[in-house]
């Protein structure tokens, strides 16, 4: 079989995007794909931050809304509404997205291969060989560079001792159903509810509307828990939905290459620790990648001594936010409800709704420690410590 120059695992985002990449560069590119389609399954809600139309070359059709307010609710439900004259957040459509930068890999000139799940490579001096089983059938591929796009639960980096430093992962849970009165993004902060993570509603062109939470144990349980309250509320209509869940990451998963292969995405924990939304980190991871991958394939040294630069690049970019964002997740996960309704409380006594509207989607965890630090430590500091953090004390 003909060797490639590299074969990418995955056709997420981050494959694909990294297939198109070095496709156009003049590689022989082949992706492999375990699932039938592209797309398939919908895990993601699709929100993403602005700043990633203007970083990246991405087909805007895929842009459904454009999201310029966002309502914050409290277990009691106690709320505060965050807004921007210049919309910081945008929803995209998941299965159009990947199957664009799919299409576009294609035409570069890169192949795919569906239904083909790779579950063993094996690395030697002079190439690289995936294994995969495909439709009953077992095929290899012996390539010069590996790139893995696997996602978290994937093995596959495991098997080489790769990404085997790690924050533990989170489960992400979510379900598609009828929107009846949502009228904008709603964010639920409730440690009973969701201990260490959220929960959210995202209304999609006034008819859907996306349902999720993210939390460390249970989350299909609590999802539906959470669902069945906003029907209740009369705000969503089920109309029988199936959740889908996945392992998501909460940091770097270091190493991240080794002699002949890559990692990217979420299989080396490129998202945001606050959120763990992980689309635009992992195309910053790709787009390293491929930066590495062009002159590591260009002069014939694809070793892990050349490929180490690329963990170095990746995590000099987000490494410091992913860093801060891991202090305030770990602040967030020793919160009960009732410190949340006194934080409440507190932001909506200070003008931290309009400070929260100012800062950086993508990059916000030095700005949001810096308000925490400024406006609410100072604020309970002030006066006496009932007065200032609860709100049962006026």
């Amino acid at each position: 079989m003909a060797m490639h120059d590299v074969v990418v695992v995955g056709a997420g985002p981050t494959g694909c995007y990294a297939a198109r990449e070095l496709a156009r560069l003049g590689y022989g590119v082949l992706v492999l794909e375990e699932h039938a389609e592209i797309g398939e399954p919908v895990h993601c809600t699709g929100v993403l931050g602005a700043e990633i139309y203007q970083r990246f070359d991405l087909d805007s059709t895929c842009v459904q809304d454009r999201l310029s307010s966002a309502r914050f609710i409290s277990p009691s439900g106690r709320s505060f509404r965050v807004a921007s004259d210049q919309p910081p957040a945008l929803l995209v459509d998941r299965r159009k997205f990947d199957r664009s930068l799919a299409q576009q890999a294609l035409s570069a000139g890169a192949s795919f291969l569906l239904g083909a799940k790779a579950d063993h490579i094996a690395v030697t001096d002079d190439k690289a060989v995936v294994h995969t089983a495909c439709l009953g059938e077992r095929l290899s591929f012996p390539t010069a560079l590996v790139i893995l796009a696997t996602g978290a639960e994937d093995p596959l980096a495991r098997q080489l001792g790769l990404a085997e430093r790690s924050a533990p992962a989170m489960f992400g849970g979510q379900l598609f159903v009828q929107n009846r009165a949502l009228e904008e993004v709603e964010v639920h902060l409730s440690p009973t509810l969701a201990p260490g993570g959220f929960a959210w509603a995202v209304p999609v062109n006034g008819n859907g509307c996306r349902v999720g939470l993210l939390t460390g144990k249970h989350a299909p349980q609590r999802l539906r828990r959470f669902a069945r309250a906003l029907e209740t509320r009369g705000a969503i209509h089920r109309n029988g939905a199936a959740i889908t869940c996945r392992a998501v990451p909460t940091g770097p998963r270091t190493p991240s290459f080794a002699d002949r292969v890559l990692v990217i995405g979420d299989a080396a924990g490129q998202v945001k620790s606050t959120t763990n939304g992980g689309i635009y980190y992992g195309l910053l991871g790709a787009d390293a990648a491929v930066r590495t991958a062009h002159q590591a394939l260009r002069t014939g040294d694809v070793s892990a001594a050349r490929l180490a630069r690329y963990e170095r690049q990746w995590l000099g970019r987000i490494g410091t936010e992913q860093r801060l964002g891991s202090i305030l997740r770990r602040v967030h996960s020793t919160l009960t409800d009732r410190d949340v309704e006194a934080l409440f409380w507190l932001v909506r006594r200070t003008g931290l709704p309009r400070m929260f509207s100012r800062l950086r989607f993508d990059w916000h965890t030095a700005g949001l420690l810096n308000l925490l630090w400024r406006d609410l430590i100072g604020a309970a500091t002030t006066g006496s410590h009932r007065t200032a953090l609860d709100p049962e004390a006026n």
